[in-house]
């Protein structure tokens, strides 16, 4: 029964609130009032040091048997004073001012929005990075995604156009089925439009409601065609609180790699560093060149490390009142003090 929890409007039930578990289970506001319901017995001592010192004495004569003795009415006539004193200790504790509270931490993780940016030309079939320069985008990707846990994440694939291959989700399952299945497309223009490629990017972040946006770029060229020149979507990005990750993918000369028909074919390749380092610098991101799996492995570890989501705590405090309990208390005895006043039990001739 102890256990029960009487709610503040059942303030009647005065055999609960004044349960020792009760009374400690409060916080006072004001504990010294607390100290000051020892004092209220004194009161009465000093009522009577007043009254003796200072009523009037009449000469009666009474007999010896009256006085010696303590009669009924004598005694029950300790009952007013006895409301009062507890009146006066239900409205102390009331002024101490007992609270109970309800602590509640609540803690997130607010994610950022990332984008991927991955080229998928024809010279991403190198395989100075093994298998493929390709495939080691693909596990970029991957990797990171599967690291990530409360961020938005969307791809963009080009060559020399760019498209969405996903929007922003948070559905990783998804992201990383869709990484999977990816192929090189030829349907796609021949060529490396880098610029295009991050306007896209770029319009799938610049509405997104959290602040902290960023574009990992992953290439092996450089800017031959599309629209938009890097270096001003490299300023849009800036404009629009987007940093850029540039990873560059492997080693300039030329290269061999078979075809879909196992044929062996040649092709240049060469990456334009300075200009992802220079959209990399303009957007206070950071630029990468990965030659080998090694080198791979590094940079996913350093960006992990870098982006990551902000952890959000928020910290509520709910403080109940009860000192009403104890003042309607307190009112209920001061009226049964005032009704005993005009009873039998008041000695009218000594008050």
């Amino acid at each position: 029964m102890d256990n029960f929890q009487y709610d503040i409007n059942q303030w009647y039930a005065l055999q609960y609130w004044l349960k020792p578990f009760v009374l400690k289970s409060y916080l006072w506001e004001n504990p010294l009032f607390l100290y000051a319901i020892l004092g209220t017995p004194m009161l009465l001592f000093f009522r009577w040091l007043v009254y003796y010192k200072f009523r009037k004495k009449y000469k009666v004569a009474l007999n010896k048997k009256d006085t010696s003795s303590l009669n009924l009415i004598q005694v029950l006539r300790f009952i007013p004073h006895s409301l009062l004193l507890i009146s006066i200790a239900f409205l102390l504790v009331s002024l101490a001012r007992p609270q109970k509270s309800n602590e509640t931490n609540t803690q997130y993780t607010e994610g950022i929005n990332i984008m991927f940016v991955m080229d998928v030309s024809e010279s991403m079939k190198i395989t100075d990075i093994h298998p493929s320069r390709f495939d080691a985008a693909k596990q970029i990707c991957t990797d990171i995604i599967q690291k990530r846990n409360s961020d938005r994440i969307g791809i963009v694939v080009f060559s020399g156009e760019a498209i969405t291959l996903s929007p922003l989700t948070n559905d990783y399952s998804l992201l990383l089925d869709k990484l999977n299945d990816l192929k090189q497309n030829k349907k796609l223009t021949s060529g490396t439009a880098i610029g295009s490629a991050l306007g896209t990017a770029i319009n799938r972040l610049k509405n997104t409601q959290t602040q902290e946006r960023l574009i990992v770029l992953i290439s092996d060229g450089e800017n031959t065609s599309g629209l938009l020149d890097p270096a001003t979507a490299a300023e849009l990005c800036l404009e629009y609180n987007i940093k850029i990750y540039c990873i560059g993918l492997g080693k300039d000369g030329t290269h061999q790699f078979r075809d879909e028909n196992g044929t062996i074919q040649y092709v240049e390749s060469k990456l334009d560093e300075n200009t992802l380092k220079n959209i990399s610098t303009i957007t206070k991101g950071k630029f990468y060149r990965a030659y080998n799996k090694k080198s791979l492995t590094d940079i996913i570890e350093n960006i992990n490390l870098l982006e990551k989501g902000k952890i959000i705590q928020q910290h509520y405090t709910d403080i109940k009142d009860y000192y009403t309990v104890y003042l309607k208390w307190s009112i209920v005895f001061f009226l049964l003090w005032t009704v005993t006043r005009i009873s039998f039990l008041n000695n009218f001739l000594e008050d």
